[in-house]
């Protein structure tokens, strides 16, 4: 990733326009001082430099968005640089990027444990001050003040992360419910063009098969030069009968469900976030409807996983057919660095188990795997006959 590939949100604006003057002060009040050395100087301007750069990297989607690692390590370099800015410069609003840093806590433990541990992380730094600059008295009013400052801004972030949860699942809960919202529809259209062929079957068939069982006898028992009519009319019946009888085949078989019509309308509003890539190659207009809302929430809860979870770009979702199962193969590219081919452990959470519920309903199977390439869901169930 290179600088270039840097995406700096308005609030990542923010928080680097206060670094910025935060090293501005510094640089200004510090110039030509004799409390610092230049060595010391230069390095105050280097450790503010580093801190708005880590926090940028932070803050990213990527290539770092879903490393908790890689992010928790970013997160202890910034604490030792605000230590050590404390401990080159004695100006105590400084502190100011110790609230920064107190920001992006919330993003990596509980708002409980961030809260407790609130005094300890805000005192060493001014220990740390306390120490090397032998300050007065003073100095642990100013200390107590940016503390409340830091709860604040825990709680604000706290606030943020929150309300961007619930919008990322009213986002989840409104694609389903399109998608499911279109399973119903076509469910409903089908239940009304059985009922229709149904009843032409039942009623226009039985009358025309009624008929030309009439006019059969007929044509035995008229006299020969009324035979020709009488066998027009039985050659017009036996043809509407057969266009009656395709007519119903036809209602029949457009009205199967179609599950691919709801994938669409599930990974539609996405196409700007993760590329989801569908390939069917088999029939599966002939699925119920508890096949094809139990399938369509299956495949919901991968994609979330794969947004939640993963550093994926695309996910491929394959549909085929072997030995009278359909194989339903989800896949996306999110794999781990550290994720070993062979590691295929997967810790199993609400999601996946909602998944095996699901296909279990349907005397089916689930299958998840874990690897440096992605993270890998087969689902298989029997074929309707």
């Amino acid at each position: 990733m290179t600088l270039s590939q840097l995406r700096i949100a308005p609030e990542q604006s923010g928080a680097l326009v206060t670094i910025l003057v935060v090293a501005c002060t510094n640089a200004w009040l510090l110039a030509g001082s004799e409390s610092v050395s230049t060595t010391q100087f230069v390095a105050i301007l280097l450790c503010f430099a580093v801190f708005a750069l880590v926090f940028l990297l932070i803050s990213q989607d990527e290539p770092f968005g879903h490393d908790k690692q890689i992010r928790t390590v970013f997160v202890g370099i910034e604490y030792a640089l605000v230590l050590v800015l404390f401990s080159l410069s004695p100006i105590t609003f400084n502190a100011i990027v110790l609230v920064i840093w107190s920001a992006v806590l919330p993003y990596f433990m509980s708002f409980k444990r961030a809260l407790l541990l609130s005094p300890l992380w805000s005192a060493v730094p001014w220990l740390v001050f306390s120490f090397v600059w032998q300050s007065n008295s003073s100095l642990w009013i100013n200390a107590l003040l940016f503390w409340t400052f830091n709860l604040f801004a825990l709680v604000m972030m706290e606030s943020r992360k929150n309300a961007e949860r619930q919008t990322q699942r009213a986002e989840e809960a409104n694609r389903e419910l399109r998608a499911l919202q279109d399973l119903m529809q076509q469910a409903s259209r089908k239940e009304e063009r059985t009922r229709i062929a149904r009843d032409i079957h039942d009623l226009v068939g039985h009358h025309l098969t009624g008929l030309s069982l009439h006019l059969q006898v007929a044509s035995r028992t008229a006299s020969p030069d009324q035979r020709p009519a009488i066998d027009q009319c039985l050659g017009i019946a036996k043809l509407l009968l057969a266009d009656v009888r395709e007519a119903v085949s036809d209602m029949r078989e457009f009205g199967q469900l179609n599950l691919l019509q709801a994938l669409e309308a599930l990974t539609e509003p996405l196409k700007n976030k993760i590329q989801v890539n569908i390939d069917c190659q088999s029939n599966i207009n002939h699925l119920t409807l508890l096949q094809a809302t139990n399938l369509l929430r299956c495949i919901q809860e991968s994609l979330t996983n794969t947004m939640r979870h993963s550093r994926a770009n695309e996910l491929a979702i394959r549909i085929y057919s072997n030995a009278n199962q359909l194989h339903v193969d989800i896949k996306d590219n999110g794999g781990s660095s550290s994720a070993s081919p062979s590691a295929n452990s997967v810790v199993q959470g609400n999601g996946l188990k909602g998944i095996e519920e699901r296909m279990s309903e349907l005397n089916g199977t689930a299958t998840f795997s874990n690897s440096s390439s992605g993270f890998h869901t087969l689902l298989i169930l029997p074929e309707a006959k």
